[in-house]
């Protein structure tokens, strides 16, 4: 039986990004943000080898941790005019066996 999923990953400025998991068997190294070049500081596998939610309850079951957005700037877009997202960043979670962010720290 095969393993398939990827990892989410967060920078210490907030940046976050995920990598397939065939990409990471082999690598002893820290990944690096790729918005700013910054080691990762927190990394959750998130595992859809059978799927991301149970088909009964539909509760979520392959360990992904939510996004939290910390802040976000928007500008015009000088091609289309439109208003965008330029950049954002999240809440770094913390460890805890529910895979969510520790809300008694804030």
């Amino acid at each position: 039986m095969g393993y398939e999923g990827y990892s989410q990953f967060w920078c210490k400025n907030g940046h976050h990004w995920t990598v397939d998991c065939n990409l990471l068997i082999w690598k002893d190294e820290k990944e690096k943000c790729p918005i700013c070049g910054e080691e990762e500081v927190f990394e959750n596998m998130v595992n859809v080898t059978n799927g991301s939610y149970d088909e009964e309850t539909g509760e979520r079951i392959d360990g992904f941790r939510k996004l939290k957005i910390k802040s976000e700037t928007s500008g015009k877009c000088s091609a289309c005019g439109k208003k965008h997202i330029c950049d954002i960043t999240y809440e770094i979670p913390k460890n805890n066996k529910d895979g969510e962010y520790d809300e008694s720290e804030e």
